[in-house]
């Protein structure tokens, strides 16, 4: 089944911001284990091709420490991330919420409210969110600064993304 200590939950609407949040976690920490991110390029990071996804996803998700989860309007309406993130709280999961598009703490989902949330927008709270994942998962921090390049990469990201307006308010900021 592999070694996936690191589940990206993500829609993939998100492709882009998703493979940009690899990039800040692969530059700030040094992985001993391996992080699951289906739609990023790089076929490490994605299941392998002709496998049950369903499966492997539920797999992986149960095998995982940590759920790093990327919340935007698409996945809040992403059935499949739904499932990822009722399945990292029946699990108990260490979840990390990453909040994009407009979302707010008031934005998470029911299970998760109280969880701490940072803005993708502020790369002071995403630096915080990271380095609380890396400690949660006992990886070595690479250099200081090592991972600023990728970071503001990540925010500038972000902050320039146009989420679709069409998408059904969930509260009412969206």
């Amino acid at each position: 089944m592999g070694d996936i200590r690191l589940f990206v939950s993500h829609s993939h609407d998100d492709k882009e911001i998703a493979t940009a949040l690899v990039c800040v976690v692969e530059a700030m920490m040094v992985p001993r284990e391996r992080i699951l991110c289906t739609s990023h390029n790089n076929p490490k990071y994605r299941e392998p091709k002709g496998v049950d996804v369903s499966r492997h996803l539920r797999d992986h998700l149960t095998q995982s420490s940590c759920v790093l989860c990327l919340l935007t309007p698409h996945s809040l309406q992403s059935p499949w991330c739904m499932f990822e993130l009722g399945g990292a709280w029946v699990l108990a999961k260490r979840t990390f919420p990453l909040l994009a598009g407009g979302l707010t703490e008031e934005d998470l989902p029911a299970a998760m409210k109280g969880t701490e949330a940072a803005q993708l927008t502020d790369a002071g709270e995403t630096r915080r969110a990271l380095a609380n994942v890396r400690q949660a998962l006992g990886w070595d921090e690479r250099v200081k600064g090592s991972a600023e390049m990728e970071l503001d990469a990540l925010v500038n990201l972000v902050r320039g993304s146009h989420w679709n307006r069409l998408l059904k308010p969930l509260s009412g900021k969206v």
